[in-house]
Formats: structure tokens, C-alpha cells, sequence
């Protein structure tokens, strides 16, 4: 597996375990987005990696876009979830598949913006970690 994939599986697991998180989502914590799902979801969006490493420590920095979809009427919905994903991060270690460890996983930013369609509002959330190839 490699240390996207690892950071993927684990920070969706960390949020859907969250009681945070799933009480202004529930369930609704997807890698992709779903069609048929109920409003607000978050999936997963953009991932940016780079090689990082340092004094022969594998390291790789990892930039992971969170996004929630909702109907305009969920804009606080929304804004609750984006706070609860910064708690998340901020409250319990983040698990990572071996042979991977998240170093200081943290929301460096968090957005809620209309869409083209103006029915439908978008929350952003990006999560910056180190991950180290132990």
C-alpha cells in the first residue's frame, strides 16, 4: 500500500469514527462521491504528495482535499462538520497502516463556497501530515 492510500484509508476511518464528525454527517464519509446519497456528504478530493525526506528519515508531505457536499439550506450543517474535522485531527493520534505514521496531521484550511448550481453549497477542507515510512 502506499503512504496516499495508507493516509487515505486513515483519515477516512479517524473521521467515521468521530462523534463529532458523524453527528453532522452521520455516515455519509465516502472516498468518491456517491449519486442517491442524502445531503451533506463529505468525499475525498484532490491529494498532492511530495518527498520530504530528512537525515535518512523517509518522510513524505501530504496534502489531502476533504469536500462536503450539501444543499444550501446545510450551510451550517457544513460549517459545524468543517469545525468538527479540525477537532478530530487536533483530539486523537491519526492511524496509519503499517509501515506508515502521521506526523502533526492538522486542517491548514477550510472553505464553504456556492457552486455553479445555486442549490448546492461546497465545504473544503485541507489536511496537511508528514508521513513517515518507518
Amino acid at each position: 500500500m502506499s503512504a496516499e492510500a495508507a493516509f487515505q484509508s486513515g483519515v477516512l476511518a479517524h473521521l467515521r469514527s468521530d462523534a463529532g464528525v458523524t453527528a453532522q454527517l452521520e455516515a455519509r464519509i465516502f472516498d468518491q462521491p456517491k449519486s442517491g446519497v442524502r445531503y451533506p456528504f463529505l468525499y475525498l478530493g484532490r491529494a498532492i504528495s511530495e518527498a520530504a525526506d530528512a537525515s535518512e528519515a523517509r518522510l513524505i508531505d501530504l496534502r489531502q482535499t476533504l469536500l462536503i457536499r450539501g444543499r444550501r439550506d446545510d450551510s451550517e450543517t457544513i460549517k459545524k462538520a468543517l469545525g468538527a474535522i479540525r477537532a478530530a485531527l487536533d483530539a486523537a493520534p491519526l492511524e496509519l497502516e503499517a509501515p506508515y505514521k502521521a506526523i502533526h496531521p492538522r486542517l491548514v484550511y477550510a472553505d464553504l463556497f456556492s457552486t455553479s448550481d445555486t442549490r448546492i453549497v461546497q465545504g473544503l477542507a485541507r489536511v496537511r501530515v508528514m508521513v513517515h515510512q518507518v
